[in-house]
């Protein structure tokens, strides 16, 4: 179901905008897992053994669902897999606002950045997510080809 016309167009952008986003901070970590890595430890959320798998699989994981999203494939999944993404990473930040840690986020690069800063568009992202689960699919997505209605 595609919502009213504008409203889907407006999915789309959004859909689209959040593919690249997850998409880039995906190939941002892949192209450097030891400093990822490194930022992940720095959270101090995960047990020592579950560092390095974290550090290795998520920017995975977030290019994976990028794509989806962009390419408006399995449009229900993606949106639910990036909404768990960015649930998690706005607690891990809140988590480590409340303790007065001073850590990169390690979300687009590995530079110092305001934690409250990265809360705040890990949530602005989740409500676009909230946005995007209000229809099935969006204009010009992969969707809408190999699924007609």
């Amino acid at each position: 179901m595609i919502l009213y016309p504008k409203m889907a167009w407006a999915g789309t952008v959004v859909r689209v905008f959040l593919g690249v986003i997850l998409g880039w901070a995906g190939i941002v970590k892949i192209r450097n897992p030891e400093a990822f890595i490194e930022i992940v430890k720095a959270y101090n959320l995960l047990p020592e053994e579950l560092v390095v798998l974290w550090g290795i699989f998520l920017p995975y994981i977030e290019l994976v669902t990028g794509l989806f999203l962009f390419f408006g494939l399995w449009h229900k999944s993606a949106v639910l897999s990036s909404s768990v993404l960015f649930l998690i990473f706005a607690a891990a930040v809140s988590i480590n606002i409340l303790r007065g840690a001073d850590i990169a986020c390690g979300c687009f690069g590995f530079n110092e950045t305001n934690l409250y800063v990265v809360l705040l568009q890990d949530l602005v992202f989740l409500l676009c997510c909230c946005f995007l689960s209000l229809s099935e699919s969006t204009p010009y997505s992969l969707d809408n080809f190999l699924y007609p209605s």
